[in-house]
């Protein structure tokens, strides 16, 4: 049986490949930050070495020309409309903070981007235009999207930075699932979850977008009140940037950074039910698919580990991976070091991978051999690995899901999870599925 990758060793799992000479493409190292597509450069690079800040925050040496903005609490962006109140989070390519809108008088997240990717014609925010503007206003999914409120330039020390509006969400859906037993949430949410992730992505289907990096980090519950004012940041998050040799900081460098709140999570919550699907900086128009994508490793559709092209059929394998871990805390395919180790798991879970495939891919380089089906020994099938990880080693007292409702998430999941993107179901072929569509 294979054992179930805690939090921390799948942190360690997931950065390796970045230093692997045999992997090709740049990984996302983890769910909660976003990945580095292209090394970070700026004209002017910061030694983060010879900084200090005491707490866990972004890299000191993301600040300066082309890099991030210094943000601290209490600022005021676009004429003194947004106040920083906290932050959210923070990636390769942005910070993201809490605000006060003092003219519509509720809260917003405020993504600031660096400077070097805040071109007129940024891709994240015209794909945020496209779901605002495109789709229909009716449609069910649209409420488990990400919108786009406001959109505004910010001039700083560090350059010209773009900074998206969008509404306050509450903890990811990783953070929530970490914290339960056996890293998943009941079974009723989970099915619930599901139902509004196909949604979310049959909506932005509709306006001609791929989300391209559907996992549990960027699913985020909704909060059910966004006008209450938050209360300030805890000090003890709050860490001053000093130089080590206690020279004068760098230009551009923030007097003190924050540690990210972990905003509207608290044990025992009842109101985390409605979730929207966020990040929409690996998405896509599906007229023009780019040729790569960065998602968790794990989660790699068989046609980015074959390099063959891209369709909106990513989000259909990577909402029935996210499904799957919804209900049993764990991914139903994992790699080490390289996306190809999937590919004997495919064959073994799946139940095999096109000879043609294989051939090509011989053929072209991207295998070197066949692959060594050994090595997706502790694997069963789909319909048995489900039994295997919602049940075993669990209570049954405690399991909402009956074999029923397994063999049924069993199906669903057969149509998302299938080798061939042009074989795999669509969103609204989906729709009518039981699993969605009926009833515990």
């Amino acid at each position: 049986m294979r054992p179930r990758i805690c939090p921390a060793k799948r942190l360690v799992r997931e950065i390796l490949p970045l230093c692997s000479p045999r992997s090709p493409l740049v990984r996302r190292p983890f769910y909660p930050s976003p990945s580095v597509r292209h090394p970070f450069f700026t004209p002017k690079m910061i030694d983060h070495l010879q900084y200090t800040a005491g707490v866990p925050a972004e890299d000191i040496s993301r600040y300066g020309p082309g890099g991030y903005h210094p943000i601290h609490l209490g600022d005021l962006l676009k004429d003194g409309r947004y106040r920083i109140r906290d932050k959210l989070g923070f990636g390769s390519f942005s910070t993201v903070w809490l605000a006060r809108d003092d003219e519509k008088q509720m809260n917003v997240s405020i993504k600031v981007v660096v400077a070097s990717k805040s071109e007129e014609h940024n891709h994240e925010l015209e794909i945020l235009e496209r779901v605002r503007e495109k789709g229909d206003p009716q449609h069910p999914g649209r409420k488990h999207v990400s919108h786009l409120l406001d959109s505004f330039y910010h001039e700083g020390p560090n350059g010209r930075h773009l900074c998206l509006v969008l509404e306050l969400l509450g903890p990811k859906m990783s953070l929530v699932a970490e914290r339960r037993p056996g890293y998943r949430l009941g079974g009723r949410l989970a099915r619930e979850i599901s139902a509004q992730l196909l949604l979310a992505v049959d909506y932005i289907k509709s306006c001609d977008v791929a989300h391209g990096d559907i996992h549990m980090g960027n699913i985020l519950f909704r909060l059910p009140d966004s006008k209450q004012v938050p209360p300030a940041a805890d000090t003890c998050r709050v860490g001053k940037v000093s130089k080590k040799d206690r020279s004068p900081v760098e230009k551009g460098v923030p007097e003190y950074v924050v540690e990210p709140a972990e905003y509207g999570f608290q044990e025992g919550q009842q109101h985390l039910d409605e979730i929207q699907l966020v990040d929409f900086g690996q998405a896509f128009f599906i007229s023009c698919p780019p040729k790569s994508i960065n998602t968790p490793m794990s989660l790699h559709p068989p046609e980015l580990v074959f390099r063959h092209p891209l369709t909106n059929a990513v989000d259909i394998w990577n909402l029935g991976s996210t499904t799957y871990e919804l209900v049993t805390g764990r991914t139903p395919f994992e790699a080490d070091f390289d996306d190809r180790e999937l590919i004997p798991q495919f064959q073994k879970v799946l139940g095999g991978v096109p000879e043609q495939w294989i051939r090509d891919a011989l053929g072209n380089g991207v295998l070197a051999e066949k692959p060594d089906e050994s090595s997706a020994d502790g694997f069963l099938s789909l319909e048995e690995e489900i039994q295997r990880s919602y049940v075993n080693g669990h209570d049954s007292e405690t399991l909402e899901l009956g074999e029923k409702d397994l063999e049924l998430l069993g199906r669903f999941l057969r149509m998302m999870l299938v080798v061939e993107p042009e074989k795999r179901a669509t969103s609204s072929e989906l729709k009518t599925h039981p699993w969605v569509s009926g009833k515990l």
